[in-house]
């Protein structure tokens, strides 16, 4: 049985969230800055057929969840998804996916504070550079502001921030919903819909293309929320699967509605472009506030009045997200430290509070940092949603290791036709990955290469018999090599075909080196990963999305096969971890 609460370090997190408080995390999650943004990121990249790139994700992600569902009720933790793998790979495999999903997280922090200034800018421009499309250094600042607001909230406890959320997430699911409805009501033009070259302007390989940098996969990466706070629930194996799966549900009718409303709101003669020219859609003056340029010039005065209201969502709406995800990623920091692959000191657990707040701290600064580079909403939403959803790479995989070595264990919900769907959520995974473009992929797979030392730095090394020198010798050099290689193969100074076998070279030699060392099989079991990036790397830069060689859609069928390829022998690599045996034989043990 699990405590009400659960303890590391010098306190315990707070028990204290319902079905119905994971259900809105998981909604303000959904339900942030996506909403605003994307529909117009999606039309611009697909036309009027951005309605199928989001019926696509959304049963993508679906399936992912689903997934997901059965694992959280396995494993009821905060910062689970950076600790599933560990019980099916070991702690290798499952820091390579932990580390890029925490990149993901922070940066998603990023993501929403710079939402959230943007439409600010709208009637406070001193915010937003118009002319380069990147916020000014004020709205730097000021994006700095709202997340260390959240800092203090979260800082001083889940339970105020709980309540607080319902509030607010309740708002934000009603004015998408009046949108669509006021929109379609009073100002729809279904001709849209066939204006220029039709329905589908741009050919049928946009629609899958247009998942990643238009921000539609990263409108639904929220779901995860509810299973980040699975350890501050009072019943989390029951209530996070159904929170999870109804949360899903709902928010997959609204993005549809929205970007059925947003195409049909269009007024090609206001916006100041040709009729169905989609793709200018994202330089033009609606860009920066596109639900409240649609309805703000409508011509109907209700909906006019409306933008106000559309406004001061703009804030809310992605306010709400900045602080779940700014909690998330201090939870996936706390995560990683109980399973001793990043310093203890990560975890700690504030006496007073009961929240994980030197990952807090880290979520703060790292979230802070990240605005310099990327000052654009369309600038870091693809690569945040790259590192994402390579995280979820390990979901299908796991799943079906658990259920080969632990049949019995306790499933408070259990995955129906796991056989098919497990496999398949690791495809949809990694079809996501590879539609993020060569040019994102190469980025996500240097930042995943570039934290492996870091897990030889932790307590972790005992396990592989390496010294604390030994390892700071290691980690010296691999950065040297990483940064250098990474740095002429990226820019294009060394071909490709030197480049992508010596950045390989690189982490492999690592494995080895660890391996010959121990011969763990932690290590072994970790090898489907540098597997799946070298193949990766190749497909992306040959593929329809990098030099094209490989035309559409046989990239696509193939990269789907090989993904099929790699799932089996992920599975097969998969083993009774320590860990999993204890789970079978104390269950989900308090923290």
């Amino acid at each position: 049985m699990m405590n009400q609460d659960t303890n590391f370090g010098n306190g315990k997190l707070r028990r204290s969230l319902g079905a119905w408080d994971l259900f809105f995390l998981s909604i303000t999650g959904m339900i942030g800055s996506g909403w605003l943004f994307a529909a117009l990121d999606a039309a611009d990249y697909v036309g009027p057929a951005s309605i199928f790139t989001w019926i696509i994700a959304a049963l993508f992600f679906f399936i992912i969840a689903l997934t997901y569902a059965e694992l959280s009720g396995m494993i009821p933790y905060s910062g689970s998804i950076v600790r599933f793998n560990q019980y099916s790979h070991g702690s290798m495999s499952n820091f390579l996916i932990g580390w890029a999903y925490l990149i993901g997280a922070v940066s998603t922090v990023t993501v929403e504070a710079i939402s959230v200034v943007t439409y600010t800018s709208t009637y406070m421009p001193q915010f937003y550079n118009t002319t380069v499309g990147v916020l000014t250094p004020l709205g730097i600042l000021v994006s700095i502001a709202l997340i260390a607001f959240f800092f203090f909230i979260q800082f001083i406890g889940v339970n105020v921030y709980g309540r607080l959320n319902t509030i607010m997430t309740a708002w934000k699911l009603a004015i998408p919903i009046i949108t669509v409805v006021l929109i379609m009501s009073l100002s729809f033009n279904p001709r849209n819909f066939y204006v220029a070259h039709g329905f589908l302007p741009y050919g049928s390989a946009a629609i899958f293309a247009a998942l990643i940098p238009s921000g539609v996969v990263y409108a639904f990466e929220g779901f995860r929320q509810g299973i980040e706070y699975a350890g501050e629930a009072r019943n989390p194996q029951r209530d996070v699967p159904i929170s999870l799966i109804a949360a899903m549900i709902a928010t997959i009718g609204i993005y549809v509605a929205l970007e059925i409303a947003f195409i049909g709101s269009i007024k090609w003669n206001i916006i100041g472009i040709r009729p169905g020219d989609w793709s200018e859609l994202s330089t033009s003056s609606w860009a920066s506030g596109p639900f409240y340029y649609a309805t703000k010039y409508s011509g109907v005065l209700v909906l006019s009045i409306f933008a106000i209201v559309i406004l001061i969502d703009a804030f809310i709406s992605p306010f709400a997200s900045l602080g779940v995800y700014e909690g998330t990623s201090a939870r996936s920091f706390y995560g990683m430290a109980r399973l001793n692959v990043i310093p203890e000191f990560f975890g700690s657990i504030h006496p007073r509070f009961r929240t994980p707040w030197i990952g807090l701290i880290f979520t703060l600064v790292i979230s802070s940092l990240f605005l310099a580079p990327f000052p654009s909403w369309y600038l870091i939403v693809g690569i945040n949603a790259s590192f994402t959803v390579y995280a979820y790479l390990s979901a299908g995989i796991t799943n079906t290791v658990i259920r080969k070595n632990a049949p019995d264990i306790h499933r408070p919900f259990k995955l129906p036709a796991a056989s098919i769907l497990s496999p398949v959520a690791f495809i949809v995974a990694s079809m996501l990955v590879y539609w993020s473009g060569f040019s994102i992929i190469d980025f996500l797979i240097l930042i995943v290469y570039a934290g492996l030392p870091l897990i030889l730095l932790s307590r972790f090394r005992e396990k592989v018999n390496v010294t604390l020198g030994s390892a700071l010798i290691i980690s010296a050099v691999y950065w040297f090599l990483i940064t250098v290689v990474g740095f002429f193969g990226y820019t294009g100074r060394l071909p490709f075909v030197y480049y992508w076998p010596i950045i390989s070279a690189i982490p492999s030699a690592t494995f080895a080196y660890a391996y010959l060392r121990s011969r763990s099989i932690e290590i072994v079991s970790s090898v489907w990963i540098i597997v799946y990036n070298v193949i990766l790397g190749i497909m992306s830069y040959y593929g329809s999305l990098g030099t094209n060689v490989i035309v559409y859609p046989y990239d696509y069928l193939a990269f789907a096969l090989i993904s099929l390829g790699i799932y089996i022998f992920a599975v097969r690599t998969g083993y009774n971890t320590e860990d999993l045996k204890n789970l079978v034989a104390y269950g989900p043990v308090a923290e």
